[in-house]
C-alpha cells in the first residue's frame, strides 16, 4: 500500500513561511521594546522617588536607544513619541489640579 508522490526533498517554496517569521519577529520585538518602556515610567517615579517629568526624559531616552539593537523602524519613534505627549498632557492636568 505504498503510492508513489511527487514531492522532491527541499523544493517547495518558503517564501510565505519567512515573511511569517519576519513579521513575527518585528511583532515580538516591538512588543519587548513596548513593555520595556512603559513598566519603566512607573518604576522610575515609584520605586526611584522621581518625579514624573524627569521619569519622561528618561524613560525617552531608553526608548529610543533600545530602537537601534531591536532595529524599529518609524512606528515606533511615533508610538514613543505620542505616549510621550499623552503623557507630558495627563503630566501638565494633573499638576495643575493639584
Amino acid at each position: 500500500m505504498t503510492s508513489h508522490s511527487d514531492y522532491v526533498h527541499g523544493e517547495m517554496s518558503t517564501v510565505g513561511q519567512d515573511k511569517t517569521f519576519k513579521g513575527f519577529l518585528r511583532i515580538s520585538s516591538f512588543l519587548t521594546a513596548f513593555f520595556i518602556v512603559i513598566l519603566l515610567f512607573p518604576i522610575l517615579m515609584f520605586a526611584v522617588h522621581l518625579s514624573w517629568f524627569p521619569s519622561l526624559i528618561i524613560t525617552f531616552v531608553v526608548g529610543l536607544l533600545i530602537s537601534y539593537p531591536f532595529k524599529l523602524g518609524g512606528s515606533w519613534f511615533m508610538t514613543l513619541s505620542g505616549m510621550a505627549v499623552l503623557t507630558l498632557i495627563f503630566g501638565f492636568l494633573i499638576s495643575a489640579l493639584t
